[in-house]
């Protein structure tokens, strides 16, 4: 087929030997730590050359040669957030800003009118398609400006030491950096390819006929294409739950890379973050960057072996084997029913059963009795402080088990602890909007009044649950919830519909200091033009937001 391009073809001939012409146009201090604004040359495009800024933080006093090559999202530019933390880390950063012109901003990267569709505003179908080959695509400009921006920070420090962050977007240029140039690691977050397989389940029977123009995507800009030509050990980051990436297809790009580099490359998940970035994976994204770009011996254990099995009681369980060559500390097996979307996907904990042999556990898989598919997903944090997990392992279920669970109507207690309940708000308590580094936000169990107990999170509260058969509502039913107030308050129960994306708003007025129940009818969720909720059905996100501390517990259909 013609114009199918593979990375090396688009990559091996690139021509970085320009000189940078390098200015500093400001800079901000706080503390120790020092952001420099500035500008380098980029790639001639044959109308001028490509003028990046970005922006350069470093340790005032004891400045690190070690520096992270910073991706934002594509709608994102330079975050001072993000750099900071990393050079709190011991490290220096340089963030790019790729998107280019954008309302209401004064500095960013200006690309010649030859290919200013490499301005994320004007991208236009360069982002999503290879109308020709993949060269003339905005992706091919945003990695050109990654490696003029390595060759700048090797003049900048002397070192060809380099790490790559890439934040959603901003992954997806990390893989296809870590072809096109040496880099001692690539972290991509939130990114794994499959682009051209967006809103199709890898679990539905595909139908998906590809045309050439996809395999001209697939092959030069999809990065399950740039995984087996990776020349540095990868750290991919996921979320479950993030609308605008299925973690489903992760693991089938992770099992794709280079095999002179799999062995030290490793998939982390954060589960009950919704679109965001845990403390735990954050943790080991630093502790990959001080193996791989200050050379400490830190171990990185083998992710776990997951298998679905029925015990000798006739229970439904899953066992996990771990690695023998490190200490586990702590262990979670975590399982989800039948939702295919990944984004849906409402991920619990199962009971632990107990140890069978060496480092072999098995856990209780209480599945509901009419569930027709199980997936399990397995954490491991060893003493070092790294954590490894599984891959997603999915399993058709038939027949029945002791362990099987009945229809229920009562949604959450407090006693399911944070099961079931994610954050709604990613943005007020991470840094760039994608990275936890308290667990404090994250959904926790409070005491307030006569003891009672309920969840809780400053984040707000986000639940999948209503998409679980077990707890689907039957026709005609009321949402029943208990709630708790410190001070007298409003409440912001909000319903979004996943397929139609159409938002649903019940305000309710809760008096302060004591537990009280809330009814409410599927007609009291209205959209902002007044139309009600028709019924609760599948599919739907819950929301409870409030600007007061609060706690809910026993929710319940009625």
């Amino acid at each position: 087929m013609p114009n199918i391009l593979t990375p090396l073809q688009i990559w091996n001939n690139f021509d970085d030997s320009l000189p940078l012409e390098c200015a500093t146009v400001g800079e901000v201090t706080e503390g120790n730590i020092i952001i420099e604004r500035v500008r380098f040359s980029g790639r001639d495009a044959g109308d001028g050359r490509v003028s990046v800024y970005a922006s350069f933080a470093r340790d005032v006093k004891s400045p690190s040669t070690e520096c992270v090559l910073v991706f934002p999202d594509s709608v994102k530019t330079i975050d001072d957030e993000v750099l900071k933390m990393i050079v709190r880390r011991g490290y220096s950063a340089l963030m790019v800003d790729y998107r280019g012109e954008w309302e209401g901003t004064e500095n960013y990267t200006v690309y010649p009118q030859s290919i200013e569709y490499a301005n994320t505003a004007k991208c236009g179908r360069s982002k999503d398609y290879v109308d020709n080959t993949a060269i003339e695509t905005c992706w091919y400009e945003w990695v050109a400006v990654g490696i003029y921006a390595r060759k700048y920070i090797v003049d900048r420090t002397g070192n060809e030491n380099i790490a790559v962050l890439g934040l959603r977007d901003g992954g997806e240029i990390a893989w296809k950096l870590g072809v096109a140039k040496k880099f001692a690691c690539i972290v991509p977050v939130c990114a794994a390819g499959w682009k051209a397989y967006e809103g199709i389940s890898k679990f539905k029977p595909d139908e998906h006929q590809l045309d050439e123009e996809r395999y001209r995507y697939i092959a030069g800009i999809d990065s399950q294409a740039y995984a087996p030509y990776v020349q540095c050990p990868v750290l991919i980051m996921c979320s479950t739950n993030d609308p605008r990436f299925d973690y489903d297809r992760a693991y089938d790009t992770f099992s794709r890379i280079n095999h002179d580099f799999a062995e030290v490359s490793v998939i982390t998940y954060s589960v009950n973050c919704d679109a965001c970035i845990g403390v735990e994976s954050t943790a080991d994204m630093f502790m990959f960057f001080d193996r791989n770009l200050k050379n400490r011996q830190i171990f990185i254990p083998h992710p776990a072996e997951v298998t679905i099995t029925v015990d000798e009681d006739e229970n439904l369980v899953a066992r996990a084997a771990f690695d023998d060559e490190g200490e586990v500390e702590s262990y979670e097996m975590y399982m989800a029913e039948d939702c295919i979307d990944s984004a849906l996907r409402e991920w619990t904990k199962c009971p632990y059963k107990g140890r069978l042999s060496g480092n072999e556990h098995e856990f209780f898989m209480n599945i509901y009795e009419k569930t027709g598919t199980v997936f399990a997903l397995c954490a491991a944090k060893y003493t070092n402080g790294f954590t490894v997990w599984s891959k997603i392992v999915v399993k058709k279920i038939s027949g029945s088990f002791r362990n099987m669970q009945i229809k229920c109507r009562v949604i959450y207690t407090a006693k399911n602890g944070n099961d079931g309940f994610s954050v709604t708000d990613n943005n007020s308590q991470t840094i760039g909007g994608i990275f936890f580094t308290d667990d404090i936000v994250l959904p926790q169990i409070v005491e307030k009044a006569r003891g009672i107990k309920g969840i809780y999170s400053v984040c707000g509260l986000t639940t999948f649950r209503l998409n679980n058969p077990r707890y689907a509502p039957e026709k005609g039913v009321m949402l029943k919830i208990d709630v708790f107030c410190d001070n007298s308050s409003e409440m912001d129960f909000t319903i979004k519909d996943v397929n139609t994306n159409e938002v649903y708003k019940s305000i309710v007025s809760v008096v302060g200091g004591v537990w009280q129940p809330i009814l409410l009818e599927s007609k009291a969720f209205k959209t902002a033009s007044g139309a009600a909720l028709p019924e609760y059905s599948s599919n739907l996100r819950l929301d409870i937001n409030c600007g007061e501390s609060y706690a809910v517990t026993n929710m319940m259909w009625l």
